[in-house]
């Protein structure tokens, strides 16, 4: 029995899903910081109610980002040899 070898290079497919996947991970993240430090930040700005809209805003945005993302990656096709690692 032979081992598996890997290869060096990614098709294009696959390196895209790949990097949608990143960005998946990445992008809740992202947008807590920007949901959160605002108001840390300038608490006399971000009263009850603004703070209140902001974080329903930017809660929403987060929302529609990834399930843009994940649109995105459901669009790519999975190639069948893909590495795992």
């Amino acid at each position: 029995m032979t081992p598996r070898t890997r290869r060096l290079f990614l098709g294009r497919d696959a390196y895209r899903r790949r990097r949608l996947l990143d960005a998946t991970r990445v992008v809740t993240a992202l947008f807590a910081l920007a949901a959160l430090l605002p108001p840390i930040w300038l608490p006399q700005y971000f009263s009850y109610g603004r703070g209140a809209v902001w974080l329903a805003v930017s809660w929403t945005a987060a929302i529609l980002a990834t399930a843009a993302l994940h649109h995105a990656l459901g669009r790519t096709p999975r190639p069948e040899d893909e590495d795992d690692a």
